[in-house]
């Protein structure tokens, strides 16, 4: 992970976590409109830069998820092969997650028994089932698109996000630039890991996400056990 961020105020100084006088956090309750559906696949190899192809071929089934801009495939994760990069090794332990909302898990049946065509790889669907969100203190998102380049732009982004939108003062750290292809072009991104989130509120940025291009994986937060290893020392 790299920088350390404390959240809302002047941009912090390049490596140092900023220390707040937190307000009081009231207890709230925030009612989910989405939830996780973790599908079993079967296949044995996938192309490493997936993310399009997959959005393509699940929007090939499911054209609506495109209509909801809260609904997210999450990335696809696998072990290198021989071949380098190009492609990656999965197993039965992999599955695919999809973030939709709780009025269509019916019509998420559409995916069982298909067989998706990702350039020349196949990757069989099987059966699902659904994940509520939980309340953790600490979510991490693999990837966030907010539009921006550079990291001061994105902490900038974030900071505004944060403070705007979701009325959230929290510690944040992101870390190094990444890349993927989308149908645009190549997207630059970030992870992003927050902590000491109240229980509403993290309910809520699940349930939201952060940024853009949700269908390519990209701002869609999942709960993390631990800060520990990464956390700089707040000074």
């Amino acid at each position: 992970m790299g920088r350390g961020h404390g959240g809302m105020g002047p941009s912090p100084r390049r490596g140092y976590a900023v220390s707040w006088n937190w307000p009081e956090k009231k207890p709230e309750e925030y009612t989910a409109r989405m939830i996780d559906l973790q599908f079993d696949l079967v296949g044995s190899t996938i192309p490493a830069d997936n993310a399009q192809l997959l959005s393509d071929a699940i929007l090939a089934i499911l054209p609506w998820l495109g209509e909801d801009g809260g609904s997210g495939i999450q990335h696809l994760k696998g072990a290198e092969t021989n071949s380098g990069d190009a492609s990656l090794h999965i197993n039965r332990r992999t599955k695919l997650y999809l973030r939709v909302p709780k009025t269509r898990i019916d019509d998420m049946t559409a995916l069982v028994g298909r067989t998706l065509d990702l350039a020349g790889h196949a990757l069989a669907i099987g059966g699902f089932k659904t994940r509520e969100f939980s309340p953790f203190a600490n979510i991490y998102a693999h990837f966030v698109d907010t539009g921006s380049h550079t990291e001061e732009q994105f902490v900038q982004d974030v900071m505004r996000e944060l403070d705007g939108h979701f009325q959230l003062r929290c510690g944040f750290i992101c870390g190094k630039q990444q890349t993927l292809h989308g149908a645009a072009g190549l997207l630059a991104g970030y992870s992003l890991m927050l902590h000491d989130v109240p229980p509403h509120k993290s309910l809520q940025l699940q349930d939201e996400g952060m940024g853009r291009n949700r269908l390519l994986g990209c701002g869609i937060f999942i709960p993390h056990k631990s800060i520990a290893p990464v956390v700089p020392v707040v000074l």
